[in-house]
């Protein structure tokens, strides 16, 4: 379910609160209670916040979180991410994007900085962005189930027809980063699309926001081999950097 933008102030404002009552909400963003009891009615049901008598909580779940909480977190750095990212990606390109958060950052550059760009994608979040601007790019979606959650074509035949391209860049993120196990998810349509597709492309890009060195994952995807390109905002770990030896490390100010 996707959140209206006062339902992301929402989930924003109790990052930083961790709880609110629903007074103090409605006179934070100057609306009725009963305005806020349906958001907050709207975010409990897809599990992100707790409501309790007279107020609510964020929800601190351990597993990956839904799609709008992961455009949320980490934003400034997935931003930095996708311009360092953008600029290595030439007009008229071919572009191979997975449905992650920070492919979502990235279209959001590249729809207004490049020309004549083909993205072919699982995502209809990022096939929308590139979209928007106009005819200027040619997007290419798979057929498929459209999983509700992240707006994700989902299935067997969306992992074939993608198959048969072959991009200049996949450009992926993961979940989690180790230095000993490589890249992990932890969904398994994700995992198998991003396996899938590393081969296809003249050069597989990673895109991966500091935080992901600290978390683990369920699922292995790949090891450190097979990215040519790892852009972050932050230093990468001294095992992934000597895993990268003969890939290009960017890393996004």
């Amino acid at each position: 379910m996707s959140q209206t933008l006062r339902q992301q102030q929402i989930v924003g404002r109790l990052r930083e609160t961790k709880a609110s009552t629903v007074l103090d909400l409605a006179a934070h963003f100057e609306v009725s209670d009963e305005t806020i009891r349906r958001d907050l009615k709207s975010l409990a049901e897809t599990g992100i916040v707790e409501r309790f008598h007279g107020g609510v909580r964020l929800n601190d779940v351990g597993w990956e979180a839904p799609f709008e909480r992961r455009l949320q977190e980490q934003a400034a750095a997935k931003r930095r991410i996708a311009v360092a990212a953008a600029d290595l990606i030439a007009d008229e390109a071919t572009i191979l994007l997975d449905n992650s958060s920070s492919a979502c950052f990235l279209a959001r550059e590249l729809a207004t900085r490049r020309r004549r760009l083909t993205a072919i994608t699982v995502s209809v979040e990022v096939a929308g962005i590139l979209s928007a601007v106009g005819p200027q790019h040619r997007v290419i979606l798979p057929g498929g189930e459209l999983r509700a959650e992240d707006r994700t074509i989902v299935g067997a035949s969306a992992i074939d027809f993608a198959s048969q391209f072959a991009p200049e860049f996949f450009v992926m993120s993961v979940a989690a980063a180790s230095p000993s196990r490589g890249c992990m998810d932890f969904d398994m349509f994700e995992t198998e699309f991003k396996r899938a597709m590393l081969p296809l492309a003249e050069k597989v890009m990673l895109l991966l926001d500091g935080s992901k060195f600290a978390k683990h994952g369920l699922i292995h995807v790949c090891d450190w081999p097979s990215i040519d390109v790892l852009v972050s905002d932050a230093a990468a770990p001294d095992g992934v950097r000597l895993a990268l030896e003969r890939a290009r490390i960017v890393q996004a100010e």
